[in-house]
């Protein structure tokens, strides 16, 4: 038998997202910004992303296209 509150870490995922802007774009390599304005990060990524767009992060890799508007940040 299981145990239910493992179970439910097991879906957390390991490393945060971030939504951060693309900087600079030389696919496979990019320089983003992340939003809450905590510095430049170098990511890699399979998909091609152009300077301007918004995009999540996880670790050191770009995972999506994040949409546009306006970021809060909630603690909890």
């Amino acid at each position: 038998m299981s145990n239910v509150f493992n179970r439910f870490l097991e879906l957390i995922p390991k490393n945060p997202e971030f939504i951060a802007t693309v900087q600079s774009a030389d696919h496979p390599n990019y320089k983003v910004l992340v939003v809450d304005g905590t510095g430049l990060v170098l990511c890699t990524s399979s998909t091609v992303f152009n300077v301007g767009d918004r995009v999540y992060i996880s670790g050191n890799e770009i995972k999506r296209s994040a949409p546009t508007g306006v970021v809060y940040q909630i603690e909890v």
